[in-house]
């Protein structure tokens, strides 16, 4: 039967008509537009359609503004996808609860089908050594030609963006909100330079507002979007906990890197991993061979030494800084031996070499 992008786009406004009755509305009436023109007497022999569904229907509201919708879809140069669309997400098609429509804004909406994909969540306030993780598997995953999915928060979401961006890796944020603002607006720039190699996914139009039921709903689709989800760090409840719940619903592959016991940042972690839940991971080698993934074929340039051209006074000082996963200044100064000033100048050169990272506190962990 016909049917055309206003009509699928009036159907997702029908303020009582979600994602599933959506579907259900399409497999009785054929398409978006039969839907609208079909008669209240039959619209209510659909079960759970009732009078004031079947009254919604039939009113111009949701026509009148998916027409707006089109308008602002085609000055930015945005898509829309219908899950019946052949360029809508097939994993996401198959999740009962997935959008019956999607807004994307990027390179090419083939990305929303490739290979590999990997989905990255997390807390907000994730510690140096989790940001740390996050970008070495992130770098690790460049060698399977993955798409990186994540949600543009702080914390984690932005970490694994960014990374994914210095790298030119293919990445997709998933929007709590419409196209027609960035939230946070701190991470406008991130997205700008997403859409040039990925692009932003939202199910919402380009004036909805991020508020914070739909942070929630965003979630599935991250979960629904991957082949695996990535937990880095994370409390024992919160949005990532919920993300992990829908990939299992979903039957998707989860992992989660492991956490000091008492470590509440590591709590969820620890918890999926502990119920088997999730798989340990501790690179991207792990979770590549947990699914078994071959390397592309391109070849990954390496660096052939471990650590380039070091003094032996800058050798001896990392030697004792890899000793333990931090270490404080003062046992440092202590352990090297060596005076202020050129324990400092010791600590610059390493920094400067991307040897070493400097932690909240004056402490140091090797970062290579």
């Amino acid at each position: 039967m016909p049917d055309n992008l206003q009509h699928q786009i009036a159907l997702t406004l029908v303020p009582q008509v979600g994602a599933v009755t959506a579907k259900m509305l399409i497999s009785y009436c054929g398409s978006a537009e039969a839907v609208f023109n079909t008669p209240k007497k039959d619209l209510l022999k659909i079960p759970g359609i009732g009078p004031a569904t079947a009254d919604a229907l039939h009113k111009s509201g949701p026509l009148q503004s998916a027409e707006r919708e089109m308008q602002f879809l085609e000055q930015h140069r945005i898509s829309a996808l219908f899950y019946t669309h052949e360029r809508f997400p097939a994993r996401l098609r198959q999740c009962y609860d997935s959008p019956a429509l999607v807004y994307f804004k990027g390179s090419a909406t083939d990305l929303l089908s490739a290979r590999r994909i990997v989905a990255v969540v997390g807390t907000r306030q994730p510690t140096e050594y989790g940001k740390m993780v996050c970008e070495e598997i992130i770098e690790g995953l460049q060698a399977y030609n993955v798409l990186v999915v994540s949600g543009l928060a702080y914390g984690v979401d932005i970490t694994a963006h960014r990374k994914a961006i210095a790298l030119d890796m293919p990445n997709i944020g998933v929007l709590g909100h419409g196209l027609g603002n960035i939230y946070p607006s701190q991470h406008r720039s991130v997205a700008l330079r997403m859409i040039e190699n990925g692009g932003l996914l939202t199910e919402y139009t380009h004036d909805t507002k991020p508020d914070r039921e739909h942070f929630p709903m965003r979630n599935r689709i991250i979960a629904g979007l991957c082949d695996a989800l990535l937990v880095v760090e994370t409390a024992a409840t919160g949005g990532s906990m919920i993300s992990a719940e829908l990939a299992g619903q979903y039957e998707r592959d989860i992992f989660a890197v492991p956490g000091r016991v008492r470590d509440p940042k590591s709590a969820g972690c620890n918890l999926l991993i502990k119920n088997n839940r999730a798989r340990l991971v501790e690179s991207a080698a792990d979770l590549a061979s947990s699914l078994r993934w071959e390397e592309a074929g391109k070849q990954i340039t390496v660096q052939t030494q471990l650590f380039p051209d070091l003094s032996p006074a800058e050798t001896v000082l990392l030697d004792i800084i890899r000793e333990q996963p931090e270490i404080p200044i003062d046992r440092l100064t202590v352990a090297a031996k060596l005076p202020p000033g050129e324990l400092a100048s010791l600590i610059l050169e390493l920094e400067f070499k991307g040897i070493i990272r400097t932690l909240p506190g004056k402490r140091y962990m090797v970062s290579a």
